[in-house]
């Protein structure tokens, strides 16, 4: 036989087919191994970098949303600001017996008491353009034109309304200060309606409340421009008002979930640095807040001291604390026995006192507690559980007004 015969004719042994079979079979299996460690690392990586562009995008429209709600506040507040002054000029010859409250609406308009005070806050316009984890992971050019014409144009609106005239505020607040200053009271205080009408005859002042509706217009028509601007980039980037509320809720959340055992015990919050609020929280679901609260004043020496307490039931269900007010438990209590004065400012201090009317000021707080019995507040505490978050309102704009709980310590 041929050597090419034998050649066709070889048949391999079982040994030779197995280790074939074999080795086939692992090739196979690393190939397919280094496949699928590769294919679920980028769709891994994929599913990561779809993330960060939605979080991005949602963190920076909802930026856009937040500029337009001030916007929109500021055209709100200078309606109401020129609705008074409008009022006072068809009541000039009355300016002296007109309410309080609207001739220092109307002068609201008039001084700058804030003249360092920005109007947009640029965190996240920075956050925007110095993260490379987010140029790196955000590739709709469109998205990225919009919001870098919305940064430019913020710019601009800041740089013009600081510049130009129909913005400015004709009462400076060194002008202000002056005037406090220059006060013949001897508490120092300014008789609003005298110096509103004083103001009243200042070309400044006039050019400034002419131009009230303009600067009314501006407001509302780049509250609407940005809206426009913030629902293209929804539309853009597929994100629904649900899921960027959602977002928002959930960006402003923090701390841990709280235990009924984690709120047992005495509290105490500082606000404003004139007010002490103690809250207790016992085991039978009752509690107690006591508010202390500070008066000073300039013609008196020391502080008056005013105090009210009262309690009902709390409860906890998830994340969120009911407290249900009982108003006839109201106590309310004045201490003047720190403060000392000079013999001529007596009757200034004496008729103060009588302002800081202490049935006046329960009644009024009775009634406050009748017409909201249950107050309910989200709540979560830090790891040591020493500190208490309350969530007072959550705006839809995202914003949150918080209060702050510390534990007291056991002596």
């Amino acid at each position: 036989m041929h050597l090419t015969e034998r050649m066709i004719n070889f048949k391999p042994n079982k040994m030779t087919n197995s280790w074939g079979k074999g080795f086939l079979t692992s090739v196979l299996g690393t190939t397919i191994s280094i496949l699928l460690t590769f294919g679920t690392s980028a769709l891994i990586e994929s599913k990561e970098k779809a993330d960060i562009q939605r979080q991005t995008a949602m963190m920076v429209i909802h930026d856009i949303d937040v500029c337009v709600e001030q916007m929109e506040e500021m055209a709100k507040d200078e309606e109401e600001m020129n609705n008074a002054m409008q009022y006072i000029l068809a009541h000039l010859d009355q300016i002296a017996s007109l309410p309080k409250d609207t001739i220092e609406l109307a002068l609201d308009m008039l001084i700058d008491y804030d003249p360092d005070r920005a109007i947009f806050d640029d965190a996240k316009e920075n956050i925007f353009k110095s993260s490379q984890d987010i140029w790196s992971n955000l590739d709709n050019m469109a998205f990225i034109d919009n919001m870098e014409r919305f940064y430019r144009e913020r710019r601009k609106v800041e740089t013009y309304m600081a510049n130009n005239p129909i913005f400015a505020k004709p009462i400076t607040f060194d002008e202000f200060c002056q005037i406090r200053i220059n006060s013949t009271s001897k508490t120092h205080e300014v008789d609003f309606a005298a110096l509103l009408k004083e103001k009243l005859q200042d070309r400044k002042v006039q050019y400034c409340i002419d131009f009230s509706n303009m600067r009314t217009r501006v407001y509302r028509s780049m509250a609407q421009r940005w809206k426009d601007l913030s629902d293209r980039n929804k539309f853009i980037m597929n994100i629904s008002d649900e899921e960027l509320s959602e977002y928002i809720k959930n960006s402003q959340r923090s701390g841990s979930p709280v235990r009924k055992r984690d709120l047992m015990g005495q509290w105490e919050r500082k606000a404003s640095g004139y007010q002490d609020h103690c809250y207790e929280f016992l085991e039978n679901d009752s509690f107690s807040i006591k508010t202390i609260t500070h008066f000073a004043n300039p013609f008196y020496n020391d502080e008056i001291v005013l105090t009210y307490k009262y309690g009902g039931k709390w409860s906890l269900k998830d994340d969120t604390l009911f407290m249900v007010n009982t108003p006839k438990s109201i106590e309310v209590e004045m201490d003047t026995s720190h403060i000392t004065y000079r013999p001529e400012m007596r009757d200034s201090v004496h008729r103060y006192i009588r302002d800081l009317n202490i049935a006046a000021w329960k009644e009024s707080l009775r009634k406050s507690l009748e017409r909201n019995r249950r107050d309910t507040f989200p709540v979560t505490t830090n790891k040591a559980h020493d500190k208490i978050e309350m969530v007072v309102s959550r705006d839809d704009d995202g914003s949150v007004e918080s209060q702050y709980l510390k534990r007291v310590k056991e002596k």
